[in-house]
């Protein structure tokens, strides 16, 4: 959960989270101009009919990307072994790049155009990870974020209008792929989670919480797929330009809603999705004449900005309170692309056959199934909080800034005890070096400088949340 906002928080973001989030913000370009490009290209070499189709499994092999970081994770323990794989991964995505623009055969088009997205996801992947490391408990993530994401978007809209779309899409994935090299030589807090405390063994609560953010994210992928196959195909086919003018509110519903994710600890974001979700559900109904298919594209785009906030600041926040969290903090990402895939290649002929009512129909219904399932949720951040025990205030403390489940044991016996860093290191049965480490961390995020210093911050924390 994110701490609360205060005046000068610009100021103590750190040098790695600011290259974070430019390297997180042009990640976001190189995979939405991948997309483009892959979609123009099918058109051109297949047939405009056959784009949704190719969309659709554009977003399988992404999904399975970002799903192979964390396997490959798993499965290679050493750092310059994971190092190595990213890079690997970067050379394979600019070699299929060039591959898929270059070719003019469709038997070379689908497998490089497969491995470019593929490996775009697995740098996602990395870059989603390490964002959620970077700015775990910062009560700006949400703001850098959203304005990264809105900039992102600004100079797709801008670079698309002056400069081929193939070039300036091969010279976004080469800048990225060289940004998270760079990201990842450092290996930003890898090593807080060394000796894990898995959250879900004393936090059995956050399993629902879990289950929330899943079960949500699928259902409003579903009604962002609904409205994207429609707009995906009439693209396509040239009735109309999804990346003019209109593109912008998309850009205005990201840095929204990055500013709305970091207001009240993250409870004003679902209450604001939700209810641009439900206006966005009667946007097909306006597609089909001119003006009110720019209105009704206009308001999917803003609530695409919230949707998309949502499934990145949401599970980037989750992530490092889990015990997998190279795979929550891309999770929602992997959701979202799978269940778009499942529903964009039926849409325009549902749309060509039965219009826009069924669309429209359909995508209510599942906006109220949001609603329903994000409902306890919002009822429960608006609810007056009782006085909390000691124990509650200090887990809301180590929850507020963002410390692991080991940190916090730390932070107990720093606040709790006079005891030195080697006895706290023989009681909690790890080494003094991770001690000294973990003690390190604890002033980055908390911002003391001293053990005298992380008594007066934690009991003016007490005091501000009385």
């Amino acid at each position: 959960m994110a701490g609360r906002p205060e005046g000068g928080e610009w100021r103590e973001l750190t040098r790695v989270q600011w290259f974070q989030a430019v390297c997180f913000a042009l990640c976001f370009l190189a995979f939405m101009l991948a997309e483009a490009a892959v979609n123009a290209r099918a058109a051109a070499l297949l047939c405009p009919e056959s784009v949704t189709v190719v969309y659709a499994l554009g977003l399988v092999c992404t999904a399975l990307g970002f799903l192979s970081f964390p396997l490959l994770r798993r499965l290679v323990s050493g750092e310059r072994g994971r190092k190595c794989a990213v890079i690997l991964a970067g050379a394979l995505c600019v070699a299929s790049a060039t591959l898929f623009l270059a070719t003019r055969r469709v038997e070379a088009f689908l497998p490089g155009a497969a491995l470019c997205l593929l490996t775009c996801g697995h740098l996602g992947g990395c870059a989603y990870y390490n964002h959620a490391m970077a700015f775990q408990g910062s009560a700006l993530m949400g703001r850098v974020t959203g304005m990264g994401m809105a900039l992102a978007v600004l100079l797709q809209f801008l670079v698309q209008s002056a400069i081929p779309l193939d070039a300036i899409f091969l010279v976004s994935v080469v800048a990225s792929i060289l940004l998270v090299a760079i990201l990842v030589s450092r290996a930003p807090r890898d090593w807080v989670l060394d000796d894990p405390l898995p959250y879900s063994a004393a936090h059995g609560e956050l399993r629902g919480t879990s289950r929330i953010l899943l079960l949500s994210v699928a259902l409003m992928s579903l009604v962002s797929g609904l409205i994207d196959g429609v707009i995906t195909s009439f693209d396509s086919v040239g009735a109309f330009d999804a990346y003019q003018g209109v593109r912008l509110f998309y850009a205005l519903g990201l840095a929204a809603a990055g500013w709305a994710a970091d207001l009240r600890g993250r409870r004003l974001l679902p209450l604001a999705t939700v209810c641009f979700i439900l206006l966005s559900s009667v946007s097909t109904a306006l597609l089909s004449t001119p003006a009110g298919y720019f209105a009704g594209v206009a308001l999917m785009y803003v609530y695409s900005g919230f949707y998309v906030i949502f499934l990145t600041v949401l599970f980037c926040d989750f992530a490092p309170r889990t015990s997998r969290p190279e795979l929550w903090a891309g999770l929602g990402r992997v959701v979202r692309s799978l269940a778009v895939a499942a529903v964009v290649p039926p849409v325009p002929w549902l749309y060509d056959a039965w219009g826009s009512t069924v669309l429209t129909v359909t995508s209510c219904l599942l906006s109220v199934a949001v609603l329903l399932v994000l409902l306890p949720w919002i009822i429960r951040g608006g609810r007056e909080e009782q006085t909390l025990s000691p124990e509650q205030a200090l887990e809301g403390y180590c929850l507020s800034c963002g410390l692991t489940p080991r940190e916090s044991e730390v932070l107990q016996k720093l606040l709790e005890s006079e005891d030195s860093l080697q006895a706290i290191s023989s009681d909690l049965a790890i080494s003094l070096r991770m001690v000294q480490r973990y003690v390190t961390s604890i002033y980055e995020k908390t911002g003391a400088k001293s053990r005298m210093g992380l008594h007066q911050r934690y009991t003016q924390h007490m005091l501000d949340n009385r």
